[in-house]
């Protein structure tokens, strides 16, 4: 079937089941995952599975761009007054779901044997290692979908996007460890060294690539006066977004990481920069939301979640028990203010196209064929679920948290 009439399609269908679940009080980008989940052509044969590679490149590119936005929403004015408890937060939100699955997984895979597909002890606990690395992320884009649905505003806001930010590459840096630790218990030989550097280069390139990127644009908005019309801010914030992620993903560098530290490199360091986010917000925001929620639901596999349900709900379980013990904990060690502590674990819980992407990157490596496939089955899974539970979890934190304004409004 023709690509752009299924995209067509697929974009009517995605915005009126966002405006149903608007109309019976959900975030809309619920309605956009289950139109992506309901035609995926692992669901039904409607679809070809060609579609879903035809169409990467653009899901790669609302995915830039809603990273770009997130590195945006990370002025150093607002951070520096929320220092403490984003980093505070972000290190035991980290720290906590790691232990806890890797505890729990390790322990239960040798007393219930049964419900993995492999015994050896060493298997075992490189398993539960590489799954409890995979927790660290968080997908900001369900809770920017949110947030910005409802014109949130408020310190608990702020403090869930500066953390969702940092612990996406604090959780690539754990993965690459991860990686390094498992090969090890694999017995597999030289591949520590080569883990280690995969880590610094993809975290570091990608923090460099973004930084160049930035500087670039930050030439443009100092010739504001020259650049006139927004549709012409928007050529230029759209080539240089692409230009980023490609770089970065052509050099095999964190892309998302470089998009992010682009928008908040040009958010920091430019007094024009508003040019250039309340463009993409007023006419690019909402189409770039619905194709990245509708587009992400076709790639979602519903089939393989009775093949690893069991794991998959014990690590959504112990991953949404560690980010909010974690959290809390992290606020009250740092001493954060009561409805930080609270509320700011209920932004934490959707995970997408970071951990698929990391998940991915372990089919080139032939120790970790023993359990690839239950292990892509469980973040498969999970993604689903959470990305599911996760715009209801950030909806009702900021609700509570007293910053939601216009909850009523269609």
């Amino acid at each position: 079937m023709n690509t752009l009439l299924v995209i067509g399609f697929l974009i009517v269908v995605g915005y009126f089941a966002g405006r149903f679940c608007e109309t019976i009080g959900i975030p809309k980008v619920i309605g956009y995952i289950f139109t992506g989940i309901l035609f995926s052509p692992n669901t039904m044969d409607w679809i070809s599975p060609d579609f879903i590679v035809n169409t990467k490149p653009l899901l790669s590119i609302s995915l830039a761009f809603i990273t770009f936005e997130v590195g945006g929403e990370l002025k150093w004015s607002k951070i520096k007054k929320r220092e403490k408890d984003i980093f505070g937060i972000t290190l035991m939100a980290s720290i906590v779901p790691l232990v806890l699955i890797v505890g729990i997984f390790y322990l239960s895979g040798l007393i219930f044997s049964w419900y993995l597909p492999f015994t050896d002890l060493s298997v075992i606990l490189a398993f539960s290692l590489l799954l409890a690395a995979l927790a660290s992320p968080t997908d900001p884009t369900a809770t920017l979908a949110v947030i910005h649905q409802y014109k949130v505003e408020g310190i608990v806001k702020d403090t869930i996007l500066g953390v969702a930010a940092i612990d996406d590459a604090l959780g690539i840096f754990v993965f690459s460890l991860g990686i390094a630790v498992s090969s090890f218990l694999l017995q597999e030989t030289g591949n520590l060294q080569h883990s280690l550097y995969f880590a610094l280069h993809h975290i570091g390139g990608g923090i460099l690539v973004g930084l160049v990127i930035a500087l670039i644009m930050k030439i443009f908005l100092n010739y504001n006066n020259k650049i006139k019309g927004e549709g012409n801010w928007i050529i230029i914030t759209f080539s240089l977004i692409a230009i980023c992620y490609g770089t970065a993903a052509f050099m095999e560098m964190d892309e998302l990481l470089a998009c992010m530290v682009m928008g908040m490199i040009v958010v920091n360091t430019s007094e024009n920069h508003k040019l250039v986010f309340e463009t993409i917000e007023r006419y690019t925001e909402e189409l770039i939301f619905l194709f990245f929620f509708v587009l992400s639901g076709l790639q979602l596999n519903v089939q393989m979640i009775p093949q690893a349900l069991l794991p998959i709900l014990l690590f959504v379980l112990l991953r949404m028990v560690g980010k909010y013990s974690g959290s809390y904990l992290g606020a009250a060690i740092v001493k954060s203010e009561p409805k930080i502590k609270k509320y700011t674990a209920g932004g934490l819980i959707p995970q997408g196209g970071i951990v698929i992407g990391l998940v991915l990157l372990l089919n080139q490596y032939e120790a970790f064929s023993v359990f690839y496939d239950i292990l892509l089955a469980v973040v498969m899974g999970s993604v689903i679920l959470n990305e599911i539970i996760g715009p209801l979890a950030a909806k009702y934190s900021l609700q509570k948290a007293g910053e939601i304004h216009n909850e009523n409004q269609l």
